[in-house]
């Protein structure tokens, strides 16, 4: 017990000295593009993203895409997030992960809000009888990832991002990149597991995006004339929400037999420096027994965000969530279901559910 003790006192110590260099809180709302930031996925967002480092298959292309490349055969993920119950607004998700063989592995991420109908109003017509529109924001990413060794992992992501309305939209590119990293700590126990996990991410790196269409023209009469003329106002450009993570975990065994594995507990951490924002540090722990049912919760910490009138962002606290996850085949096919919660400062929260479908596993 004393060395795990050591162990985690040394993830904590990693992510304390990290957290004291300040990110680019002058630069906040200096970005757009920001639903990049929302995640779709049950398992991470249970921990507030601190697992990080050990999250594997298609959910690790919004933290790390280096564990993509742990797809053993295929994966399908179906995500619905009630974003700020309260609010009428949904995240989902559709997520898919095919190995090649030879640790080359595909995958393709598509996630979608959904903000319902919203009544048009103008200044001539304030009482809602125009009908409704829908604002539409889509990401879709592309991701390859590959195993070079037993031990190492990485991969690329781009992904094509659209937000807009009827008559005015923007679209950009943006790239991740992500490297993962795996080792035991104790290789002389009779069973060998990789217990000690490190990763390294980068998010949301690519050229400003800004907005165009017929919304932003108005029409324009010369008193003086009569001419009639349409006038197109400009519109600034913004750019993505950069950042960068840094990810460990420890995975501790708790059964008293070296000859089983039944209880694992993880503790684990992220360190995000946010390009346009304060940085976030995440601790969190996940107790897993037979890799069946998972229990975990998270902690995510932001510089100045943590007065009860400072509503600058709404998730960061605590989290809570768990899994279910059971064979359903001779072949290896599994069934997952994920749950998290994430209480929020106003509103009722964000509720997050995740069906996982793990088909017939291979060796890669």
């Amino acid at each position: 017990m004393k060395k795990y003790i050591l162990h985690i006192a040394a993830i904590a110590g990693i992510f304390y000295t990290g957290s004291l260099q300040a990110g680019n809180p002058d630069r906040a709302g200096g970005a757009g593009g920001t639903q990049l930031l929302l995640n779709p996925y049950a398992r991470s967002a249970g921990m507030m993203g601190a697992n990080s480092a050990y999250l594997r298959g298609v959910e690790a292309m919004h933290f790390n895409v280096g564990g993509l490349a742990y797809v053993d055969r295929t994966e399908l993920q179906l995500s619905r997030v009630v974003y700020l119950q309260g609010t009428d607004i949904f995240y989902n998700n559709f997520s898919f992960g095919q190995n090649f063989g030879n640790g080359n592995v595909m995958g393709l991420s598509f996630t979608a809000m959904d903000f319902g109908d919203i009544r048009i109003r103008t200044e001539s017509q304030p009482d809602g009888t125009l009908g409704t529109f829908s604002p539409q924001v889509i990401n879709i990413g592309l991701a390859y990832s590959k195993k070079f060794s037993n031990s190492i992992s990485g991969g690329l992501l781009v992904r094509y991002v659209y937000e807009g309305i009827n008559n005015a939209s923007a679209t950009g590119i943006g790239l991740d990149a992500g490297v993962q990293y795996q080792t035991s700590l104790n290789p002389k126990k009779k069973i060998k597991k990789e217990d000690f996990k490190f990763g390294i991410g980068a998010r949301n790196i690519g050229p400003n995006m800004v907005y165009g269409g017929s919304g932003l023209t108005f029409r324009s009469v010369n008193p003086a004339t009569g001419a009639d003329r349409r006038v197109a106002m400009g519109s600034e450009q913004f750019n993505l929400p950069a950042l960068v993570n840094i990810g460990a975990s420890y995975d501790m065994r708790l059964d008293r037999s070296e000859d089983t594995y039944f209880h694992r507990l993880t503790a684990s951490g992220t360190f995000n420096y946010n390009a346009f924002s304060s940085n976030v540090v995440a601790i969190g722990a996940e107790y897993a027994f037979k890799e069946t049912f998972m229990l975990r919760g998270g902690y995510g910490w932001q510089e100045n965000l943590q007065t009860t009138d400072d509503f600058r962002h709404q998730t960061y606290g605590l989290s809570g969530g768990c899994s279910l996850q059971m064979p359903v085949s001779k072949s290896g096919t599994t069934f997952a279901v994920d749950y998290a919660y994430q209480p929020t400062r106003i509103f009722n929260g964000v509720h997050n559910l995740t069906l996982r479908f793990i088909l017939g596993n291979k060796k890669s």
